[in-house]
């Protein structure tokens, strides 16, 4: 059996790096890329805001960067646009922690498809950890106040 290893391949950025390249792409006031796609002046502009602000790992932050900007060129795909239309900033962040552990080749890029399962088991993750509302017997009910 041969054993093929791919050199394009970018290893996994950890989910706060990536939260943290995010949030360097709000606070530049570029949060626009998402939608139209990066010039060579928002990526100058999202990456000083990024390394004035992060103080770990350099090669982290730099795969942090490398995944952020492939996820924006993903991010024009017609299906996913449509998401992050629906679904806003919410679906970003998902966007941006699926793209911190799929796998990403810088030949290819994401493949859409993948990116949209892996933003779902995102969400559904989320959701899972979330408390269930707190549910009232009927003797409870029964005894609440009328809303005047």
């Amino acid at each position: 059996m041969n054993r093929h290893l791919e050199l394009t391949d970018i290893a996994p950025a950890p989910k706060a790096v990536m939260l943290a390249a995010l949030s360097a792409v709000v606070q530049s006031g570029r949060a626009r890329v998402f939608f139209e796609g990066a010039a060579v002046a928002d990526r100058k502009a999202v990456e000083q805001a990024f390394w004035n602000d992060y103080d770990g790992n350099i090669t982290e932050g730099g795969l942090a960067l490398i995944r952020l900007w492939q996820l924006v060129d993903v991010l024009q795909s017609r299906r996913l646009q449509h998401l992050l239309l629906q679904n806003g900033f919410r679906f970003i962040e998902a966007a941006a922690i699926a793209a911190g552990e799929l796998r990403l080749n810088l030949d290819w890029g994401f493949m859409p498809q993948r990116l949209y399962w892996a933003i779902s088991a995102v969400e559904t993750a989320r959701q899972a950890e979330q408390p269930a509302p707190a549910r009232l017997t009927p003797l409870e009910l029964a005894v609440l106040p009328l809303a005047a």
